[in-house]
């Protein structure tokens, strides 16, 4: 439904050194672009808001909240979609993610869409992972698109600027697939908060 000018929020689940999520992230990023949409990266790594200690919504008045905490939820809440890009750690998603994201309530979340985009080392590409960030994602009360962005061998598979290395049409195809859908329910939903506010 909606064909560009779509508000996108890209977070990235890793912190460690040598990272791949940061290409990835890069190689998501430049499709959505591609397709004129602004795309703003949540880096937990750039953020450094350490492991949650109090997230927003613990304030007794949200204003006295940090002014970080209080920036970001305000891009989160702005935002047409979400983009969440995870490792698999350990058959889980990265740990650098759940944290970044509890920060915020659920409610700042709540009627957007999110895709999920997971990476591994090996043959499966985080899928465990993903599977886990589908609960967790509906838990903080986003609609997870029901196709998602599974990307097998990444060191091999993306340059470190996320460019392919080979042609791979199975994974262009996911992308668009995936991308197809966000696209269309971040329209439609948006069209509903407008309509309808909540």
């Amino acid at each position: 439904m909606a064909k560009g000018g779509l508000n996108l929020l890209l977070f990235l689940g890793s912190v460690r050194e040598g990272r791949i999520g940061l290409r990835v992230g890069k190689y998501v990023q430049n499709l959505l672009e591609q397709r004129s949409h602004k795309v703003t990266v949540l880096d937990p790594k750039e953020l450094n808001l350490a492991q949650v200690v109090k997230p927003l919504h613990f304030h007794k008045n949200p204003a006295e909240a940090p002014e970080i905490l209080q920036k970001i939820n305000k891009q989160i809440k702005g935002a047409d979609g979400f983009i969440v890009v995870s490792p698999e750690y350990n058959s889980a998603f990265g740990p650098a993610l759940a944290s970044l994201m509890d920060h915020f309530p659920p409610a700042s979340y709540s009627y957007r869409p999110s895709t999920i985009v997971t990476y591994a080392g090996g043959a499966l590409g985080g899928i465990r992972a993903a599977m886990q960030l589908r609960q967790y994602l509906s838990e903080l009360t986003t609609v997870h698109m029901p196709s998602m962005i599974v990307i097998p061998n990444a060191p091999k598979t993306l340059d470190e600027e996320g460019v392919l290395k080979a042609e791979s049409g199975d994974l262009v195809k996911s992308c668009t697939k995936a991308i197809d859908q966000l696209e269309w329910y971040a329209g439609v939903l948006k069209k509903g908060r407008e309509e309808n506010p909540v």
